[in-house]
């Protein structure tokens, strides 16, 4: 299977899943609009995505970064003194330190990347009326490889099996006669000293990848 931006993303969301203050409210691009209403809640989307070379000759390979970035949002009754808003800050930093203990080695995203080579958190509060809304963006890189077999693209028309027959030439019948031959025009006419004879000795068929 080709690992892809969209494929860590989807593994980030069922890791995120359940593990955070966010419970199952936790959002990847299409399914947005489905969110209630409640907070806290965690939105996914892979805005960047980096190919690097690894070298110009031979197959193509590349080391890919991409960044999944991850909204969290929090909500906090507006108190005197701006404690509503440190409130929402402390709720943040809480949230944050629970997608990172999700994310990093949540073993089905570790199996297909080399590394995190970079979280990047960004944190800020507004107050709206009498509640104070929280809004941590975290961009996490994720680094993993893609090669040749990744560019593949299979053809519609692609063989799917092969069926081999062997009519030997040193393992023969001298006398008999068979019906529908594999391979007609080789057949020696009885009676032989040699073969093919009509017959298959040998066969396999086989199912090719796709």
């Amino acid at each position: 299977m080709t690992t892809t931006a969209a494929t860590l993303r989807a593994l980030a969301v069922t890791a995120l899943t359940g593990t955070t203050d966010a419970a199952a409210n936790v959002f990847s691009i299409l399914d947005w609009p489905t969110w209630s209403g409640s907070y806290p809640v965690l939105y996914l989307q892979t805005p960047k995505e980096e190919k690097e070379s690894l070298g110009p000759n031979g197959a193509p390979q590349f080391t890919v970064t991409a960044t999944i970035r991850i909204q969290a949002r929090v909500q906090t009754q507006a108190l005197a003194n701006g404690a509503g808003a440190a409130n929402a800050l402390v709720a943040l930093e809480n949230i944050q330190r629970q997608i990172e203990v999700a994310l990093i080695n949540y073993t089905p995203l570790m199996v297909l990347l080399e590394q995190f080579p970079f979280v990047s958190v960004e944190k800020k509060v507004s107050g709206e009326g009498d509640q104070n809304l929280g809004e941590l963006e975290m961009d996490v890189g994720m680094q993993f490889y893609q090669g040749p077999e990744d560019f593949y693209v299979v053809p519609s028309n692609a063989l799917e099996q092969i069926t081999v027959d062997a009519d030997l030439v040193n393992v023969f019948d001298p006398n008999g006669t068979y019906a529908n031959p594999p391979f007609p025009s080789s057949v020696e006419p009885a009676p032989r000293t040699s073969g093919p004879d009509g017959r298959a000795e040998a066969g396999a068929d086989i199912t090719l990848p796709q």
